[in-house]
């Protein structure tokens, strides 16, 4: 009795698993589960990206801040260049320091900028499997006349294209093809375009520039003894116009 018992739980454990109301509610699971993901994905896309641009302007904003600061610093130093020495010395030391404070700056936007891309580049491609994990069960539904809830199906996307923001070079040739139909009679500017400067990175440059031209200036500033230096002979400034008084001899 209990063979026949167990033959007879199994045979309908198979019809179980063969009627296509046990096949539908595994279809509408997967459907589920994948549509789920996607819109996790889809919150995780658009927080990247909403930090990335947060970032960006950010740096901005920090190194106007920062290039204002320093345009005080050098009309400081030119007001009281061959005047107070202490005070010159002291401005030459403060606008080293924040030169090299604004590119610690510019750098550590960069390094969050590249953070937050990066996980927009992984969502992106998340994204790409589950639209296609979703063509597919469309696909198999169809195939195998399994009849799911019509919610299930309005959510289950099916899109054939997604368009990749964060893809390098995805454009290259569309962007080389634009920029020079739009100005051929600018190839200096078109070069510079299509050298593809990094505006992000141009704060850290401009930071380093001007710390070395502080440093020059903070050396200038004081003597020591073991060591002579001085300004060379042959750079001598913007000279001064004369007035014509000491030019019309006595």
């Amino acid at each position: 009795m209990t063979d026949q018992s167990e033959v007879s739980k199994n045979e309908l454990k198979k019809k179980d698993l063969n009627s296509p109301e046990f096949k539908r509610r595994i279809a509408e699971q997967a459907c589920r589960t994948a549509i789920d993901d996607l819109a996790a994905w889809k919150s995780i896309y658009s927080l990247s990206i909403d930090l990335r641009n947060f970032e960006i302007s950010q740096l901005v904003q920090r190194n106007n801040f920062f290039m204002i600061f320093q345009g005080v610093l050098f009309a400081g130093i030119c007001q009281s260049a061959g005047q107070l020495p202490i005070v010159s010395f002291v401005i030459c030391l403060v606008g080293f320091l924040v030169s090299l404070f604004q590119a610690g700056m510019a750098a550590g936007a960069k390094y969050w900028q590249e953070h937050w891309e990066i996980n927009c580049k992984k969502s992106e491609e998340s994204m790409v499997e589950l639209l296609k994990r979703h063509r597919v069960y469309g696909y198999m539904n169809e195939k195998f006349d399994i009849n799911i809830s019509s919610e299930v199906d309005q959510k289950l996307l099916r899109r054939k294209v997604l368009i990749h923001l964060f893809q390098d070079n995805s454009n290259k040739d569309d962007i080389k093809k634009s920029v020079w139909s739009g100005r051929p009679w600018a190839p200096v500017a078109n070069l510079m375009i299509l050298a593809r400067f990094s505006s992000s990175r141009l704060p850290i440059y401009v930071g380093l520039v001007l710390a070395l031209g502080w440093g020059i200036l903070f050396v200038s500033t004081f003597r020591v003894d073991a060591l002579d230096w001085h300004v060379p002979e042959n750079i001598s400034g913007f000279k001064q116009r004369q007035s014509s008084e000491s030019v019309l001899p006595k």
